[in-house]
């Protein structure tokens, strides 16, 4: 398996016009160079932003040797700051998100060493607040846009092999597509250089093993062990095994310990702990959420009310019947509430038995049809969100039948009803938006409702809602 792991690389490095996987920079290299860019970027941009300021302002002949140590001071902290967090792994390069978070939080620290360093030493005078902010926004917007060059650049460079790759001894199970993971890892500078694979059992061929942990593996820089639901003891042997290899080594797992792992870790009582479920929000996420809902609801009620009031009209006009459709839906710990929409049927279903709308349902209305479609018939939700029965974001509600019905059927269905039901969700943009046919599309919908609890931030609130503007174009999905 090895070699034909090794022939396969060989062939696609030699089609690329390759002639090894190692050559080039070393990987880690990556965050070296980085690094040294930021610290050029700062240095010049801070002898830019001063001169450039004194010469628009009081036409100043400014010398930008004067601020090259306050270029040097500024450009250490970040560096170091960004170093200590580790913001110069590759791996972390590539995560713009993240990237962007560290630059907003270590440009403002690092100017406000800089700022200590200026007032101790008394040389505010010379200095002046404009000069700062220019600076400032030199170095926000700079390297952020030298973050989204990275971005381009990290991946190209190293599928031409400007630098090495990571070279890994991936021991996995028998039916483990090997080939999709390469396709993946050979975007972030790792290569698998050799497979071993794992028996039903748990074992792997002793002789390979012993091999490689008691002999130099010179085309090997770490081993990584993709564990399934074999016994852990017998994992535990191998590691021991591969105790006498000086190389890393590295474990993932699959199936039930691989979902459990991938939950925020944290300390109780000095065991690490998999936190699978998370507690209610608390008083200060509460406040928030609730503030960003009052504040839309409004904004939207009002922005909105025209559209609103023209399909009140309609509706009242196509067919006879109320304007509004009224049913009782379970909220937050369960507590029922009646949710508001425009009626877009002609019947107003509300008791033990309610069937979900189908394709081509007779008891959609002319306009009904075009509301449900477009998600129109939801607006006056908005009004519940006021209230504070429903949240802008969350879990959609569904009618109380459905919810007793779901309940006995999916173990952890009731615990969406730990936050408000919500107008759009993480499931309705992740296309389990409209009718539920069958139970495996209501467990797939209630999978993504639940990581949506777990992974709570008003910033995934605001994507969400992002998300849901450009996609009310869709109207396969809802009818």
């Amino acid at each position: 398996m090895a070699g034909d792991v090794q022939s396969h690389l060989g062939r696609i490095y030699r089609a690329n016009g390759q002639t090894s996987p190692f050559e080039g920079l070393a990987y880690n290299a990556i965050g070296w160079i980085v690094a040294g860019v930021d610290f050029l970027f700062l240095l010049a941009t801070t002898a830019a932003g001063f001169v450039l300021y004194e010469e628009f302002s009081f036409n100043l002949d400014a010398d930008p040797f004067r601020y090259i140590g306050i270029g040097l001071v500024m450009a250490m902290g970040f560096v170091l700051a960004m170093h200590g967090a580790q913001g110069y792994r590759p791996e972390a390069i590539l995560s713009q998100r993240r990237q962007i978070r560290l630059i907003c939080v270590f440009i403002p620290a690092a100017l406000g060493f800089l700022l200590t360093v200026i007032f101790f030493l008394k040389l505010g005078a010379s200095l002046s607040r404009g000069s700062i902010i220019v600076s400032t926004a030199l170095w926000i917007i700079g390297l952020i846009s030298l973050r989204s060059f990275w971005r381009w650049f990290l991946p190209v460079a190293v599928s031409h092999g400007t630098f090495g790759r990571r070279r890994l001894l991936l021991i996995c199970s028998e039916d483990f597509a090997v080939w999709k993971f390469q396709d993946q890892a050979i975007r972030t500078g790792t290569t698998v250089a050799e497979v071993l694979r794992i028996r039903d059992d748990g074992s792997i061929g002793e002789d390979q093993l012993t091999r490689v942990a008691t002999k130099p593996q010179p085309h090997l820089d770490e081993i990584v062990i993709l564990w399934r639901d074999a016994e852990i003891g017998v994992l535990d042997a191998h590691l021991r095994l591969l105790q006498r290899s000086t190389l890393p080594v590295s474990i993932a797992f699959e199936a039930i310990i691989g979902a459990v792992v991938s939950h925020p870790k944290h300390k109780i009582g000095g065991l690490s702990c998999f936190q699978t479920q998370r507690p209610p929000f608390t008083t200060y996420e509460s406040i928030v959420k609730r503030l960003f809902d009052i504040a839309f609801s409004v904004i939207a009620l009002i922005s909105l009310a025209p559209l609103i009031t023209l399909v009140a009209l309609a509706v009242k006009l196509d067919s006879p019947g109320p304007v509004f459709f009224r049913q009782v839906r379970k909220g937050y710990g369960g507590r029922p509430f009646q949710i508001v929409k425009f009626r877009s049927m002609s019947v107003q279903e509300n008791g033990v038995e309610v069937r979900q709308a189908r394709r081509g349902d007779p008891r959609v209305t002319r306009v009904g049809s075009f509301i449900r479609s477009t998600s129109i018939d939801e607006l006056p939700q908005f009004w519940n969100v006021l209230k504070g029965e429903m949240s802008v974001v969350g879990p959609r509600p569904h009618a109380v039948a459905h919810d007793d019905f779901f309940d006995d059927q999916i173990g952890p269905y009731i615990f969406r009803r730990h936050v408000k039901p919500g107008l759009t969700g993480w499931a309705q943009v992740n296309n389990c938006r409209g009718e539920t046919p069958n139970l495996q599309k209501m467990e797939e919908r209630v999978a993504l409702d639940l990581w949506y609890i777990n992974n709570w931030s008003m910033m995934l609130d605001l994507k969400i809602v992002c998300r849901t503007v450009f996609q009310l174009h869709d109207y396969r999905a809802a009818y």
